[in-house]
């Protein structure tokens, strides 16, 4: 085992985490090494960034054919078609970011879209 010095945590975060390690019947540190497990194993495996375009239409068919996540940025305009549903979604774009108008397919909830989203100007549902 390998003893750590961390500095800088934030006071609230690290009180939060400790009262969450207790809560557990853990250490703190047997609770830091199972985050960063938990860290280093969601970071595994590809990743693309697709971006820098004027207008991109997105199917299902086009986020299963990547072997990993998807940032999609610096779009002004981004449409996920009707074969695009949450799961999907969920599982393959990991974040939306600098998009001027964001359309989405009736599978799609605006507020679900926006929890991986950044800087989205417009968004629109489908009829």
């Amino acid at each position: 085992m390998t003893d750590v010095t961390i500095r800088g945590i934030d006071d609230e975060t690290y009180s939060r985490f400790a009262a969450e390690a207790k809560r557990r019947g853990v250490s703190i540190g047997e609770l830091t090494t199972q985050a960063m497990s938990s860290f280093i194993a969601a970071d595994t495996g590809p990743s693309y960034r697709i971006g820098d375009i004027d207008a991109l239409t997105v199917s299902r068919s086009d986020l299963e054919s990547l072997e990993g996540p998807v940032t999609l940025e610096n779009i002004d305009m981004l449409e996920f078609d009707g074969t695009v549903d949450w799961p999907t979604f969920s599982q393959k774009v990991k974040r939306i970011e600098n998009v001027d108008l964001l359309v989405l397919s009736k599978g799609l909830s605006k507020f679900q879209v926006l929890t991986k989203s950044k800087n989205v100007s417009l968004i629109r549902s489908k009829k």
